[in-house]
C-alpha cells in the first residue's frame, strides 16, 4: 500500500483486533479467520483506496490489497501485535518452553537441515557405488554432514546464551566443555559424588546449563568494577554452573529427555500403524491450531539421539498430500481466481510450506479438509508398515533423504511412500470436488450482505 497508515482503519472496518483470530496469506491476498463475521463492515471496507477487494463468508476475511502481499501481512500483524506466524501472542508457561526451544534452535535449524540432507544424499551415493566409502570426498563430506550433530552442545549453547542475552561465545564454551573428551562419558567426582553422563549430541543439558549461567553471570557483570568486568562475570558465572550442571542438571536433562524419547518410541513400537494413522490424522490440525512447536519440543529429541522419528516423518509425507490436494482443485475449479490461488500452494506445499493450501484452499472447504487429513491418515499408516523414521531436520521433498541413515538405508519405500501420498491427495480430492465448493469464501460483498440480513 502506498500508505501504511490506513491498516489501523482496515483493522477496525473488521471488527477490531480482538475481532481477529488468525491471520495468513496466499500469493494474492491477506486472509483472516474472524471471530465474528458481522463484525465486519465489508461495503466500507471495499470503498478504500488501497482495497482492491473484501469478502467474507464462513468466518474467513479475504483482502486483496494494493502493494506486495508480503508486506501487508507484515504491516497487519505488527498492527495488531500478532506473532510472525500470524497468531495471537500468548504467555501461558507452555507457550513459553515452546517459543524458548524455538528461539534455541531456529538459528541452527539451516545448518542441521543442510548435514542432514547430505548424510541421505551421502548414504545413496554409496548405495549407488558413486563414491569410495573411504575415499578422501567422502570423508570430507561425511565429516561436515556429522559435525553438526556431534557438536550440537556448541552451537545450542550460541543460540542459548544470545536468546538470554549474555554474549554467546560463553554458552558455546558450555557446549565445547560437555563434549570435551576427558568429560563426556567419563566418572567425575564431586565431593563424593560420581557423575557419568554422555553429552556429545545431546539436547537439553546445555540449554539448561547455561539457563543457569545466565542469571549468575548477569548479576555478577551489574556489581563488577569496570576494571574486571570483561572478565569476572564469565569466571565466576562458568565456576559456579558448570559443577552443578554436571552433577545435577545434566544427568538429570538427559534422563528427561531419555524419558520423553521412551514414551514416545513405545508409542511408535506398539502400533506402528496405528501411530503413523493417527500422526497423519492430526498434524493438519497440529498447523493448523500453531501446535508445532509443542510438538517438535518433544519428538526433536529422537532427531538429536540418532533414534529417529515417525511424526515429522509422517509430517512429509503430509504437506506431499497436501500438495496433490491443492494441484487437484486447481484441476477440478471454474474460478479462475480459486486456480491462481491453488497452482502456487501446490508449489509451495512440495517444498514444506502447508499454510497457503490449508488456509486459503482447505480450510474454507471443511469436507475437503476433511478428506485430506484422512488421506493422510492413509499415507502416514503406510510409513509406520514401512518402519520410515526421520533422523535430521528437513522440510518437504527435501525431507526425503533425511529418513536415511547408516542402520535404515533403503530409499524405495520412502520414495513409494512419498509418490502414494501426492498422488492419493490428488485423486481423492479431484474426485471428492463439487461444483458448489467454488463459491466457497467467494462470496460478493452484496451476497454477504444478503446472508447476514437472513
Amino acid at each position: 500500500m502506498e500508505n501504511t497508515s490506513i491498516m489501523p482503519t482496515i483493522v477496525k472496518l473488521m471488527g477490531g483486533k480482538n475481532n481477529i483470530k488468525l491471520v495468513a496469506n496466499c500469493s494474492t491476498r491477506l486472509r483472516i479467520q474472524v471471530a465474528s463475521p458481522k463484525s465486519v463492515d465489508v461495503d466500507t471496507l471495499n470503498q478504500l483506496k488501497d482495497v482492491k477487494l473484501a469478502k467474507v463468508a464462513d468466518h474467513e476475511l479475504q483482502l486483496l490489497l494494493n502493494g506486495d502481499v508480503n508486506k501487508n501481512y507484515q504491516t497487519l500483524i505488527k498492527t495488531i501485535g500478532f506473532n510472525e506466524d500470524g497468531r495471537k501472542k500468548r504467555q501461558g508457561p507452555i507457550d513459553f518452553i515452546t517459543r524458548f526451544i524455538g528461539d534455541v534452535i531456529m538459528p541452527v535449524l539451516g545448518v542441521i537441515t543442510v548435514c542432514g540432507i547430505m548424510k541421505g544424499l551421502l548414504i545413496l551415493a554409496l548405495q549407488t557405488h558413486l563414491m569410495n566409502p573411504k575415499g578422501g570426498l567422502y570423508l570430507s563430506l561425511y565429516a561436515v554432514s556429522d559435525a553438526v550433530f556431534y557438536f550440537l552442545p556448541l552451537f545450542l549453547g550460541c543460540t542459548t546464551a544470545k536468546r538470554l542475552g549474555i554474549p554467546q561465545f560463553y554458552g558455546g564454551l558450555v557446549g565445547a566443555a560437555l563434549v570435551y573428551p576427558t568429560i563426556t562419558g567419563k566418572a567425575l567426582h564431586f565431593w563424593g559424588i560420581v557423575s557419568r553422563s554422555r553429552y556429545v549430541s545431546s539436547f537439553l543439558p546445555v540449554i539448561l546449563i547455561v539457563a543457569l549461567m545466565a542469571p549468575i553471570f548477569k548479576w555478577v557483570q551489574a556489581k563488577s568494577p569496570k576494571v574486571v568486568r570483561n572478565f569476572l562475570p564469565g569466571l565466576v558465572s562458568l565456576a559456579i554452573a558448570m559443577p552443578i550442571g554436571l552433577v545435577a542438571v545434566g544427568p538429570a536433562s538427559n534422563a528427561l529427555a531419555d524419558g520423553f524419547s521412551w514414551c514416545i518410541q513405545w508409542f511408535y513400537n506398539f502400533n506402528p500403524i496405528i501411530a503413523g494413522a493417527v500422526i497423519g490424522a492430526a498434524w493438519m490440525y497440529i498447523t493448523l491450531y500453531g501446535l508445532f512447536g509443542i510438538v517438535i519440543s518433544v519428538v526433536v529429541i529422537n532427531i538429536f539421539n540418532g533414534s529417529g522419528d515417525l511424526t515429522l516423518a509422517v509430517s512429509i509425507f503430509n504437506v506431499l498430500v497436501v500438495a496433490g490436494a491443492s494441484l487437484a482443485i486447481a484441476f477440478r475449479t471454474k474460478d479462475s481466481s480459486l486456480r491462481d490461488d491453488a497452482y502456487p500452494a501446490c508449489v509451495t506445499a512440495i517444498f514444506g510450506v502447508i499454510q497457503p493450501a490449508l488456509y486459503g484452499l482447505l480450510l474454507p472447504r471443511k469436507r475437503l479438509f476433511r478428506m485430506t487429513a484422512l488421506a493422510s491418515a492413509v499415507v502416514g499408516a503406510l510409513a509406520g508398515w514401512w518402519g520410515i523414521r526421520k533422523y535430521a531436520m528437513g522440510s518437504g521433498i527435501f525431507g526425503l533423504p533425511t529418513m536415511l541413515n547408516q542402520t535404515h538405508t533403503a530409499f524405495l519405500p520412502i520414495l513409494v511412500n512419498a509418490l502414494i501420498s501426492f498422488v492419493l491427495g490428488f485423486v481423492v480430492i479431484f474426485m471428492m470436488y463439487r461444483h458448489d465448493d467454488d463459491v466457497v469464501g467467494q462470496a460478493t460483498p452484496d451476497q454477504g450482505k444478503k446472508k447476514q440480513s437472513k
